[in-house]
């Protein structure tokens, strides 16, 4: 008579176990040990980097009574004409105030549909970023943003929507060996007219014509240390003058002439000291001209010195 109940306990507590398996699998309020579900009080959206370079920044502005909103009668939407001097990678930006808590918004540009739960600010601005979109071609480009009906000018303002430089390779890892190569489709591209080239026979930075566009990387350094630095390029006739930032370290040489622009050949430029682990920025940054562009680059390459 024993064996009955004590079998229906046992049951009662796998069952109850069970249930708080499932729960975990399903609400987000439970995180696995080590794992913060920042849901829970705050945003997982990336943290607006201080003083972005605004270089190559593509900005749309809107204000009340704007030609560009117009009010249907299911939805309202936001549809801009701009002109893009470069093809390239962005990301979108979103500046707005709301006065509810949330707001969903879809944006259409060319191919790519961004879909995005906005979170209230208690009618401070604040900023949002929608995705990535790639610009195929200069020229012509048309943008619409989708609301739902009634909450324009009343609920959200809509400020801004801007397109923001972003590079198009994969994330930049330290090799083993503490190399790091810095290649020409990992670098973000705050410029108006220098971009990536991305065919095969090409694979650098081109159209450097302006001493105002720059190149920037962003990646992790692993292994602290003494680094020398490699600049992979060409040019013709060379002569430009250039300069290597990182942090508070540059590096300025004259650059090369190589015969030809797409005749790539690694140039010695220095050496930088990397004091702890962390994230850091590499950029190059021209400071003259000489001929009709300052060079193409096909990466920027660290090795550590022994």
């Amino acid at each position: 008579m024993i064996r009955t109940p004590l079998v229906s306990i046992i049951f009662s507590c796998l069952m109850l176990v069970k249930a708080f398996g499932d729960d975990a699998n399903t609400s987000s309020s439970v995180a696995a040990p080590g794992v913060v579900n920042v849901g829970d009080f705050g945003s997982d959206a990336p943290v607006e980097r201080a003083e972005l370079p605004t270089r190559g920044v593509i900005a749309i502005a809107v204000e009340e009574g704007d030609k560009a909103f117009a009010a249907k009668e299911h939805w309202e939407e936001y549809n801009f004409q701009f002109k893009a001097k470069r093809w390239g990678k962005y990301s979108v930006r979103l500046s707005y105030s709301l006065k509810s808590s949330s707001l969903a918004v879809h944006l259409k540009f060319g191919e790519n549909n961004f879909k995005k739960q906005l979170s209230g600010t208690d009618g401070a601005t604040k900023s949002a970023r929608l995705g990535t979109a790639y610009i195929g071609n200069a020229g012509d480009q048309t943008l619409t943003l989708f609301t739902p009906n009634g909450v324009a000018w009343e609920n959200f303002i809509l400020s801004e929507i801007a397109l923001v430089p972003a590079p198009e390779g994969e994330e930049i890892k330290q090799s083993r060996d503490g190399t790091v190569q810095l290649w020409a489709k990992d670098a973000t591209t705050w410029s108006q007219n220098m971009r990536y080239e991305p065919k095969p026979e090409k694979n650098c930075l081109g159209f450097w014509t302006e001493l105002q566009d720059f190149a920037e990387w962003e990646f992790k350094m692993e292994k602290p240390g003494k680094y020398q630095v490699a600049l992979h390029q060409g040019s013709n006739p060379g002569g430009s003058e250039v300069v290597v930032q990182f942090g508070e370290q540059q590096l300025k040489f004259t650059v090369p002439s190589t015969g030809d622009f797409h005749k790539h050949q690694p140039v010695s430029v220095g050496q930088i000291m990397v004091d702890k682990q962390g994230t850091y920025r590499l950029a190059i940054k021209p400071q003259t001209k000489s001929g009709k562009a300052i060079m193409d680059v096909e990466k920027v390459v660290l090795s550590p010195v022994d």
